[in-house]
């Protein structure tokens, strides 16, 4: 199935190419002009991001919470509390600490009890009433009228008071005492009103009263304007924006933000204006407020909880505020006790007190902070939508991974940029969740489309190359297949050659049949060795494996697994040896040399047949390494260059310096020894003395020098090296180099 899908998609792939890029744009497009909810949630997400890593600012320092923490009810007691305490308050604020408005997040709805009156019924329920007591306590309840006092309060600062109320929404459930109530408080209200100029649709589009839960209306009438302190939540429970205004009955009444700041600027005019797509225009004076439709400011949040300053209502009462701190300030007297007072999830801080949202507005629109989405912005990002789809569908069409890949996450992550940047810089709510959908419904699909092709490209060079060449080439011929041409390339790599010793007089000694078995094993298990350490086996000649490390795939540690994949080959075959015996084959030993440096790689031969292999001055040093261990009867030989690459990773020793057949210049041979982490100190102690020795015999010290290796070939009698050595510096003895020998061993054999 998937199969027939694919050869379609390849056979018509000039169909799915700009018509289907065309077509995601236009989905694009219209998902954008639609805003499904599931987007703009994750949008609304993204949003409270930006917040959080803009990070916290400065708020407005004329603006001040009042607060009645749990420090005031634990030293004044449990909320609420009497009227005559909220006066004390108010006359404190304002004419002690010179505050120039205050706003009420705090309603008092509901009368409280004359503790004389109360007396009185008490005494009259016991049946112990006293005549005198009696007449005493009627003749004095005024005393005890705690409303009376908050009244007096609010009728001395009516100027600079703005109690606050909230209401029910038309289509909530509201109780049916609330809406008997309202046609009173729609009256005492209507002086709060705002000039406005709106139909009756474009109403339809602001928060509609239904009920309100106000104020006493003793207390109501003694203030010069009132306002509400009503949030709405979006969808997901967080407070991002607050309504300015609401409507009832035909008036347009303004928030508890906006009286509070009209007290605070000495009463300027307000005004809104509504067209037919809801509220154009809020003002306050010469201020423009921005806001949606609805009469709602996008707020701009200054940080978690207490970002603005808080001062306990116990301090204030006690006189423990300094004499300045509220001097012409903007007070908002509200709870933020936990368990009594109201709290709404922000993008700074799950527990946010509702006091503090009414703060944040009023600095906002005093500071022209608020967050904004003009009418413009909705334009500009859907034509965004539309270009940017069309854009990165061309850009991915026929191009290479990176290209794909920079254009499917590099563009997202700019818009994600773009739109932190203007969000923090000018207050613009960029909603660049539909940007991004529509970069990713153009970019994916057609770079999945491009994927199909070239899937089916590569799965037929596979199919043609995987029979004679190297899975590691036919996987970079699948995915460069313009390199299917005669050349090659030069780069770094470090080049393998290995052989059996002796291995003509013992296949003598074997039948063509098993000689074939036997050279599949050991072929098998030595080639799996080098794949597994990422090696390209180049050919086979004979017994001989000859490799690279470092090509067709760039490999940085090339020479580092060379080497490694030498001794694991080594000590494969101690086991195999065993194993082998069992069998009756003989004895294997083989030689390995190895060196590293720049080497000429590709396909080579003609246009009608070609091998990937190698080739070049450094590739003939590595064969003739392995000819050279032979003649220090050591298993491994690498060049000082190969040794310099590996000695962080691998121990080795140093051997000989020669001048090998084809090269003017010396070569210092090493011997890997094994993994630095494999090899102890007293493993190394042996080697350490054998380099000791040949620095003597290099310098002519030649019966130290011997000493030395009598005293190794003693330790080790089956060490090769040391027995070679050893003959050499005897011969020196007897015969020394010729005056002005540097030390170098001249091959004459390859």
């Amino acid at each position: 199935m998937l199969q027939s899908i694919a050869e379609f998609i390849e056979h018509r792939q000039r169909w799915f190419g700009y018509p289907l890029i065309v077509s995601m744009a236009i989905i694009a497009f219209s998902i954008a002009l639609i805003r499904p909810d599931f987007i703009e949630q994750i949008e609304l997400k993204s949003l409270d991001e930006r917040f959080k890593i803009r990070g916290p600012i400065t708020p407005d320092s004329r603006v001040v919470i009042v607060a009645i923490d749990d420090n005031s009810l634990s030293e004044i007691g449990r909320w609420p509390w009497p009227r005559d305490k909220i006066a004390e308050i108010v006359d404190n604020i304002i004419n002690k600490y010179g505050a120039k408005a205050i706003g009420f997040d705090i309603v008092f709805s509901e009368e409280q009890a004359n503790p004389l009156k109360e007396s009185v019924r008490l005494l009259n329920k016991g049946g112990k009433a006293n005549s005198q007591v009696q007449a005493w306590l009627n003749k004095h309840q005024n005393i005890g009228n705690l409303d009376a006092k908050l009244e007096n309060s609010f009728n001395q600062h009516h100027s600079q008071i703005v109690p606050g109320y909230f209401f029910h929404l038309v289509g909530s459930d509201v109780p049916e005492q609330t809406l008997k109530r309202l046609p009173q408080f729609s009256e005492l209200m209507q002086s709060s009103a705002m000039t406005a100029e709106f139909s009756d649709d474009a109403a339809q589009t602001i928060p509609r009263i239904a009920a309100v839960e106000g104020n006493l209306p003793q207390l109501t009438e003694a203030a010069d304007a009132v306002g509400f302190f009503n949030s709405f939540p979006d969808s997901d429970g967080t407070v991002r924006r607050i309504p300015l205004i609401a409507e009832l009955n035909g008036y347009i009444y303004p928030s508890l933000v906006m009286q509070t700041l009209r007290t605070f600027l000495d009463w300027p005019e307000m005004s809104v204006k509504m067209d037919v797509g809801g509220v154009s225009e809020i003002s306050i004076g010469d201020r423009m407020i921005r806001t949606d439709h609805s009469g709602s400011m996008l707020l701009n949040h200054y940080g978690p909880g207490e970002t603005f300053r808080h001062i306990s209502a116990a301090d204030l009462l006690a006189g423990r505020v300094g004499p300045d701190v509220l001097k012409d300030a903007i007070v908002f007297l509200g709870v933020t006790a936990v368990g009594v007072f109201d709290y709404r999830p922000t993008p700074y801080d799950p527990v946010f007190p509702g006091v503090e949202a009414h703060a944040a507005a009023l600095s906002n629109i005093l500071n022209n902070e608020e967050i904004t989405r003009p009418g413009y912005l909705e334009l500009v990002e859907l034509l965004s939508v539309l270009i940017l789809s069309l854009l990165c569908g061309s850009l991915v069409y026929h191009r290479g991974a990176v290209v794909q890949t920079l254009s499917i996450f590099g563009v997202p992550i700019l818009i994600i940029f773009i739109s932190l940047w203007i969000f923090s810089s000018y207050g613009l709510w960029l909603k660049a969740s539909y940007l991004i959908m529509g970069v990713l419904m153009a970019t994916i699909p057609i770079t999945l489309l491009e994927y199909v092709v070239e899937s089916r490209k590569r799965a037929f060079i596979h199919d043609a190359f995987s029979h004679y060449l190297a899975p590691e080439v036919v996987a970079s011929l699948a995915e460069h297949p313009e390199t299917l041409q005669l050349g090659g390339e030069e780069r770094h790599m470090t080049a393998m050659f290995s052989d059996i010793a002796a291995f003509s007089s013992f296949s003598e000694n074997l039948s063509p049949h098993e000689l074939v078995h036997f050279l599949n094993l050991y072929l098998t298990a030595m080639s799996d060795i080098i794949l597994k350490r990422g090696g390209t086996i180049d050919k086979y000649e004979g017994d001989a494996i000859i490799a690279f490390f470092g090509a067709p795939l760039d490999m940085p540690d090339h020479p580092t697994q060379c080497v490694l994949a030498a001794l694991e080959q080594q000590n494969a075959l101690l086991r195999l040896r065993d194993q082998w015996a069992e069998k009756g084959f003989p004895e294997v030993h083989i030689r390995i040399g190895i060196n590293d440096g720049p080497m000429v790689v590709g396909n080579m031969g003609t246009d009608s047949y070609m091998n990937y292999t190698m080739m070049g001055d450094h590739v003939n040093l590595a064969s003739r390494l392995e000819g050279v261990c032979k003649m220090y009867r050591v298993p491994i030989l690498m060049s000082r260059d190969t040794y310099l690459q590996v000695r962080e990773e691998i121990a080795a020793t140093f051997v000989d310096r020669v001048k090998v057949i084809g090269r003017s210049q010396p070569v210092d041979l090493y011997l890997p020894l094994a993994p630095r982490d494999e090899i102890s100190d007293a493993d190394l102690q042996p080697h350490r003395t054998y380099e000791k020795a040949w620095s003597l015999m290099h310098q002519h010290n030649f019966d130290e020098a011997g000493k030395l290796f009598d005293k190794l070939v003693e330790e080790f009698p089956n060490n090769g090296l040391y027995e070679v050595m050893q003959a050499r510096n005897k011969r020196y003895i007897k015969t020394p180099p010729a005056e002005g020998w540097d030390g170098v061993t001249v091959l004459k054999n390859k």
